[in-house]
């Protein structure tokens, strides 16, 4: 089978079953119990976030001290070439040993035979992480990543911007009506914006108001976007829009939406747990606090992690294993939590993340998680639908009309859906 057909099954998934006969035959020992001090071998390692990079440097320095023969090689990418490199070199089984993956691409990768199992790697205590994000990298009763952090989605209050607007910060959340009316508020106050929202962007933006009215995006393989609870999330957004009190997606896309929340003129950003450095960087301790998103028929946001996968072909198979449980482990997550850069998935590591900067009440992301956090939703070829979503755009740019979109995109991803 010709290797460009991986490529194919991202956007058909029909070619797994083809693709899956290409899988592992790798038999090598799932735990490190064999590998020794004077272990040699060579291990390439991808990620994509450069803010990440401290914290991935100093797990391999903690590496090399238990294995000092085994040279890892780091590289990163920004997120949108990450997978492509990474679907490229699937393609030609030239996969890194061991990477970054996302619950979007996991199903795709693990069930066309890319993915090292993990289940019985060795030390891995794997009830100390989110029986979620456990859940959500195994297929087939195997486990084919170990989390490495979580994330759910806030809004950051540039608590200037509403004192100035003589506007209330709320402390225990609040509706849409309320949320609506503070940020139609704080833009007639003269802020640029009284919010910025990337309204096109599934985690962050329409997936938490779907679900917040009351509806789904997935359930039992069935898509929800033409629900009319689903329909009334995406509806909110847009009336956000309607109101002038957020940018167009034109500008979101133009301008980044981090971006023009850090001019400092704005009320709040939606935005997830991973934004708390940079914000934290370009702000100080004191201007911003962080609050819950907005609640309509019940609070929700999305929450979604990360995982270390191994290549189920690497040439260092016990090698890279290794690595992967050094990255993951709790000492991994204290790093992660004091540098700052993610929440860590590891029970119990959180405080020190939590801790960096307490007049922002943090807790707001980790409370969500444990409380009323809605599971990123997912399927064995979960970018072929979500490709579908860019419709969505012409609804928030008054191009169409929203309920006839909705019943379509509904439609459309059912069909993929019936292919997997």
């Amino acid at each position: 089978m010709k290797r460009r057909t991986f490529l194919a099954a991202a956007a058909v998934l029909g070619a797994a079953t083809g693709l899956s006969a290409c899988g592992n035959q790798n038999t090598s020992s799932s735990n490190d119990g064999d590998l020794t001090k004077e272990t040699e071998a060579s291990l390439t390692l991808f990620y994509w976030d450069k803010a990440q990079t401290p914290t991935v440097e100093a797990n391999i320095k903690a590496f090399n001290e238990e294995y000092p023969n085994i040279t890892v090689t780091p590289s990163v990418a920004v997120y949108d070439d990450y997978w492509t490199k990474l679907r490229a070199q699937a393609e030609g089984e030239q996969l890194p040993d061991v990477f970054w993956m996302n619950g979007p691409n996991f199903q795709l990768y693990a069930s066309n035979g890319m993915l090292a199992d993990l289940t019985d790697l060795g030390e891995v205590a794997w009830d100390s992480y989110p029986k979620a994000l456990v859940d959500l990298y195994s297929l087939d009763g195997k486990k084919y990543g170990v989390p490495k952090d979580y994330d759910t989605i806030a809004c950051f209050v540039n608590k200037k911007v509403f004192e100035q607007a003589g506007i209330a910060i709320p402390t225990d959340g609040w509706t849409w009506d309320e949320h609506r009316e503070a940020i139609k508020a704080v833009k007639a106050s003269g802020a640029t914006w009284g919010a910025v929202i990337e309204v096109t962007a599934n985690q962050t933006g329409y997936y938490n108001t779907i679900h917040q009215a009351g509806g789904h995006v997935l359930k039992d393989g069935r898509s929800g976007f033409d629900d009319p609870k689903a329909i009334e999330g995406i509806q909110y957004l847009k009336d956000l829009l309607d109101d002038g009190s957020i940018p167009s997606p034109q500008i979101v896309a133009d301008s980044k939406a981090d971006a023009l929340f850090m001019n400092g003129d704005v009320g709040l950003l939606w935005a997830g747990s991973w934004m708390v450095k940079p914000l934290r960087e370009k702000f100080g301790d004191d201007e911003l606090i962080v609050v819950p998103l907005p609640k309509k028929e019940k609070e929700a946001t999305i929450i979604h992690g990360l995982s270390y996968a191994a290549a189920a072909k690497s040439k260092n198979l016990a090698a890279a294993k290794a690595l992967v449980r050094f990255m993951t482990d709790k000492k991994a997550n204290e790093t992660e939590a004091s540098n700052g850069t993610a929440i860590p998935a590891f029970t119990g590591t959180q405080q020190v993340w939590l801790d960096q900067v307490p007049a922002w009440k943090l807790d707001v992301f980790t409370k969500a998680a444990e409380n009323y956090a809605v599971p990123y939703p997912v399927s064995k070829n979960t970018t072929a639908w979500t490709e579908k979503e860019t419709v969505l755009k012409s609804v928030f740019t008054g191009e169409a009309e929203i309920t006839a979109v909705c019943t379509q995109l509904a439609a459309d991803v059912n069909a993929l859906l019936e292919k997997e």
